[in-house]
């Protein structure tokens, strides 16, 4: 077993916030995938997807083999259309040099694709070429400089372009730096287009307005060519567009309706010096989510509006990104009690405390205010908490390889893109998780009490690229059968996922707990899928926990998995808890003497507050280091007194009166208890 695998700083005061423990009635479960056949370490494969309810279709972007893929829903194993794209434009537009496919989008009211197209030069004007459902060309309509995001408004009346303008040559003489701008293609007006430039906000005092905002902007350089859109979200409405400009960390408003860019405000900073924004910034093999004194900037990709109350909500998946262009780059790492932490580099940039230590990202998701952009809501450290209860030897791993700690120096799990749905009334966001891989679940309903749903991850984490890896874009299907489809561009591969219900777990029919003093409890586990009976009829109320047994239990708590497995001697390979047991010893929430576990021997009262507060270590809890009441704990380890003070404290695990007996057993009655008191937290 690999010591130190976990590791926590200072215990600080205990915080009020209890994790993102899945309790919510929804789920994603796996359903289709397509295997494109081509993987690509730096990305660009299957990595856009868009769905059209006219012909239940998924319409793929493939920058790798240059083509537009077409997949019928339920019969995904191969495409149904085929589109070489770079083929098809010699025809229409000889003189254009094809680049790159960046992104397509489905019109919501009609028959119609749109596909972003950036031209080999990286100066050159794009196109925004608009095909039929069986891939013909109807128009090819000169965008912006590298077009990437391309999306429909929702009355499928405008197509808009977010033209990035990047000065991929760098910033000396001769390269040119070009403008960032935003194309609005007007759908029933014979597809005639609108360049929107920041050409307003070049005004020495414009510009001083748009730094004092928070807006990042390179030393000496004109707004106009120094924003840089990267992703485009409409309101339901169709009147008004926001656009995220990443390297800014800002965000640009459209007027629709005039036709012109009326705002850009940035999104300010993230404090990791709070407990709720702790994370893992050391790159040292060991998880240590902890608050640290930097600031995150949101600098967000993927993103999404919606209304509630008549109120727009910008919700934002926070990936961060450095800017290196010839021989300019903005970053910088900086060794730190010897571990490389990569920074923001302020020194020649506005918009910024130029004496602040700034890193990239958020590492969460984040709803603002669309009209003030102010903070309504940030996942905080949900993402690494729950990526480390699941993952524990996988732990920001980089999306090329598997490696624990690879990316907690540098953004952690990246989060690159969001999607929100509705589902029963509720609205869901979705985020993909670059690096680590999978989706995370929120109900986002009511935008400042936003809650953690669930995270699937369909990355085979046996070998570096295998399964679904770098989730890129995501599109959500609605109806019956809601639907979330995924795009992931380093494997290759696009997979769907069913939203739906959680099982229900049949009503216990348990005769043995009517009149125990723990029912309540009992039920309460037993509904949320922890514990199970000894048969239909019977819990057991008085019987001991084994250590396997506690181990199984918190196993199922945290979904925590291993593909290492420590040695140990009693275990047989067949054993049902086997898997529970290695999990509990590489995370130390159970300990070997000898590499002897003892799966069968009753848990002690001590033991099992040590196995319960690693997994609350886990999640990133902190607590104060004050020593527990009790009178007959001087015996124990100072392990062991440290996990009772720390779940006394909490009110989650308590003895009786000023005795706690460490040694004494726990029944099945007292573990559901304590598991039910946890689950309410």
């Amino acid at each position: 077993m690999k010591k130190g695998i976990w590791a926590f700083g200072v215990m600080t005061a205990l915080t009020t916030t209890w994790g993102a423990t899945q309790t919510e009635a929804m789920m994603l479960v796996e359903q289709e995938r397509y295997n494109s056949g081509v993987q690509n370490e730096d990305g660009g494969t299957t990595e856009i997807v868009s769905y059209n309810t006219h012909n239940d279709m998924i319409y793929v972007v493939n920058g790798t083999t240059k083509k537009v893929e077409a997949l019928q829903r339920g019969a995904m194993d191969k495409p149904v259309l085929s589109i070489d794209l770079a083929q098809a434009l010699r025809d229409v537009k000889p003189d254009f040099t094809y680049g790159d496919l960046s992104s397509v989008s489905v019109s919501p009211t009609t028959n119609m694709i749109a596909v972003a197209v950036q031209a080999a030069s990286y100066d050159e004007a794009g196109l925004a070429v608009i095909l039929d459902a069986e891939g013909n060309i109807l128009h090819a309509i000169e965008a912006g400089i590298q077009p990437d995001n391309i999306t429909f408004t929702p009355d499928g009346t405008k197509i808009l372009v977010a033209n990035e303008g990047e000065p991929r040559e760098g910033y000396d003489a001769p390269a040119v730096d070009p403008q960032g701008t935003i194309t609005v293609i007007d759908v029933t007006n014979d597809m005639t287009a609108q360049h929107l430039t920041f050409e307003a906000f070049d005004t020495e005092t414009a510009r001083q307005q748009l730094a004092d905002a928070g807006v990042i902007m390179k030393e000496h350089t004109a707004p106009s060519v120094d924003l840089e859109p990267e992703y485009i979200a409409v309101a339901e409405t169709s009147d008004v567009a926001y656009v995220a400009l990443q390297e800014n960390n800002a965000v640009a408003t459209i007027d629709l309706k005039a036709g012109k860019i009326i705002d850009v405000k940035g999104l300010g900073e993230k404090d990791h010096s709070q407990p709720e924004n702790a994370l893992d910034i050391h790159k040292d093999d060991v998880i240590n989510i902890a608050p640290a004194p930097y600031k995150g900037l949101y600098m967000p990709d993927g993103m999404a509006v919606y209304t509630v109350a008549g109120k727009n909500y910008i919700v934002t998946a926070n990936e961060g990104d450095a800017r290196e262009w010839g021989t300019h780059i903005n970053e910088r790492e900086i060794e730190i009690d010897g571990n490389e932490i990569v920074f923001f580099d302020p020194t020649e940039y506005d918009g910024v405390n130029k004496e602040a230590q700034y890193i990239f990202g958020g590492r969460s998701f984040s709803i603002f205010d669309a009209a003030t952009m102010e903070l309504v809501f940030d996942s905080g450290s949900d993402f690494e908490r729950i990526t480390a209860q699941r993952f524990p030897q996988h732990f920001n791993a980089n999306n090329t390889n598997v490696k624990l700690d690879n990316r907690s120096g540098k953004k952690g799990p990246e989060p690159e893109d969001v999607k929100l749905g509705e589902v029963n009334g509720k609205i869901y966001a979705f985020i993909g998780l670059e690096r680590i891989g999978g989706v995370m679940m929120y109900d986002i309903t009511t935008p400042a009490q936003s809650k953690f749903v669930d995270y699937i991850s369909t990355r085979d984490v046996s070998e570096d690229i295998a399964g679904d890896v770098s989730p890129e874009g995501l599109a959500f299907i609605g109806g019956d059968k809601p639907t979330l489809v995924v795009g992931h561009e380093v494997s290759g591969t696009v997979t769907t996922f069913a939203i739906t219900d959680k099982p229900a777990m049949p009503a216990p029919t348990f005769t043995d707990i009517s009149n125990n003093w723990a029912k309540a409890s009992i039920e309460r586990v037993y509904e949320a899928g922890l514990m199970k009976g000894v048969s239909s009829a019977k819990f057991a109320p008085q019987q001991v926990m084994t250590r396997a047994q506690v181990a199984v239990t918190l196993q199922r708590y945290t979904k925590g998995m291993v593909t290492q497995t420590p040695e140990v001697k009693d275990i047989p390979d067949n054993a049902h808890y086997a898997s529970a047991v290695q999990w509990a010893l590489y995370t130390r929430v159970l300990t070997a003497t000898n590499e002897q576990v003892q799966p069968g021997k009753a848990i002690t009262r001590a033991d099992f507050a040590v196995a319960l507060y690693e997994v609350l270590q886990m999640q990133g809890k902190r607590f104060t280091n004050e020593a527990a009441s009790y009178t007959d704990i001087e015996a124990v380890t100072l392990q062991q007194r440290t996990a009772i003070a720390a779940l006394q404290q909490a009110g989650i695990m308590q003895g009786n009166g000023d005795t706690f007996r460490p040694n004494g057993t726990m029944t099945r009655a007292h573990v559901a208890t304590v598991l039910a008191r946890l689950i309410e937290k």
